[in-house]
């Protein structure tokens, strides 16, 4: 390898949600003097605007999140020409759509060292059993284009072998990392409410991310109407934009829950509204991480989650959050409402969850490791995990 910077590229379907944050983070914080980053992604959600105010090197590739074959063969084709004509020491692809076109782009153009971020598998339950059958046998085809692969949890690596997409000698764990804000104070909470227009006496249960079928948020919804029976004072806050967000409206209001549930949309002062909350809930049906959970406790939120895949280990005790059955409208109302009626028991899990994001997921850990593993990716190979 050359001795000037090393040339890295972040290649992935789109900015949208935890993903399209975890490549802006690399793309701003990965050392300049070692590394000259780029973004390539495809258009449709806020960050990309964010990413071109602050001019972070990136390019637009023409592929969308939707399974529509001539954009993903065009999006292909300029992922191909980019990787041609730039040459980069480094690709990092992400998400399934860039996993697979991104990678085979990289093998056609003997990019050095091909990275691959496992943010949520394309095989996976709740799909058709040839749909899976056919998206794991890609899967496991790519391993032959991939030097390493990214998982956030240990949880997340065994299942790579447990699939038989990869061995674990090539399986680096890097959990999510990021800048911790200061603790929020009365005063920021006090702000963060009027800005959500919520009452003193209100309590707030809030969700964020992309509103489709994973994050489970028709479950939240129908749970609602049970929690809203026994806590006239509770309301739900869901942070986001997706497919679903119409029949989500329409589940709503069939419910009578319109004037209990609010949809925000995309928020760019979430960080600092968080705090305005009482309870943070994810309802996902699978998960690799969840980083809006690690934003909730960043802001000494107690969470209320499914257990499923990572979020057992990125919640790390019960003293944190409460874990409940995942696609269950029930089990979720209950948890809710355990933790709406119990005031002393929120307080207490708001303040482990604050110093867990403060000790376990910093953003200055994980950039760290990145620099590290890319500097080996670029030597001799890849380091190994300790997943197994």
């Amino acid at each position: 390898m050359k001795n000037d910077r090393m040339r890295v590229l972040q290649l992935i379907t789109s900015l949208a949600g935890g993903a399209g944050w975890h490549v802006y983070q690399l793309a701003r914080h990965l050392d300049r003097s070692r590394f000259d980053v780029s973004i390539a992604f495809g258009r449709g959600y806020p960050l990309d605007d964010r990413v071109a105010a602050e001019e972070i090197p990136h390019h637009v590739i023409r592929w969308t999140r939707r399974l529509d074959p001539v954009a993903t063969v065009r999006g292909g084709w300029d992922a191909y020409q980019l990787l041609k004509r730039e040459r980069f020491d480094v690709v990092h692809v992400h998400c399934s759509l860039a996993g697979v076109m991104g990678r085979l782009a990289a093998t056609l153009c003997r990019v050095p060292s091909v990275l691959f971020s496992v943010h949520a598998f394309a095989s996976r339950d709740y799909q058709p059993w040839l749909t899976k059958r056919l998206f794991l046998a890609a899967e496991r085809a790519m391993d032959r284009h991939t030097d390493a692969y990214c998982v956030f949890t240990g949880v997340i690596g065994r299942q790579v072998v447990a699939k038989r997409i990869s061995s674990p000698e090539k399986i680096v764990v890097i959990p999510h990392g990021m800048d911790i804000p200061p603790a929020p104070s009365r005063a920021q909470r006090r702000l963060a409410r009027e800005r959500l227009n919520l009452r003193d006496d209100e309590l707030a249960v809030g969700t964020s991310g992309r509103l489709e079928k994973q994050k489970g948020i028709v479950q939240q919804i129908r749970a609602f109407r049970t929690v809203a029976d026994r806590n006239d004072r509770a309301r739900l806050l869901i942070f986001g934009d997706g497919p679903l967000r119409r029949s989500l409206e329409n589940e709503s209001r069939r419910l009578g829950l319109q004037n209990v549930i609010r949809f925000l949309g995309w928020r760019n002062d979430l960080p600092e509204i968080l705090s305005g909350l009482d309870v943070f809930c994810l309802s996902s049906l699978w998960e690799t991480f969840g980083y809006s959970t690690l934003e909730a406790m960043a802001m000494a939120l107690p969470i209320v989650a499914t257990n499923v895949d990572s979020t057992p280990e990125v919640i790390g005790s019960e003293s944190c959050g409460l874990l409940v059955e995942p696609a269950s409208s029930g089990a979720l109302a209950e948890g809710i409402l355990s933790m709406l009626n119990d005031p002393e028991r929120r307080h207490s899990m708001a303040d482990a969850a604050r110093r867990r994001a403060e000790t376990e997921f910093t953003l200055q850990r994980m950039i760290s490791r990145y620099e590290d593993l890319y500097t080996d990716l670029g030597g001799v190979r890849p380091r190994r995990s300790h997943v197994i």
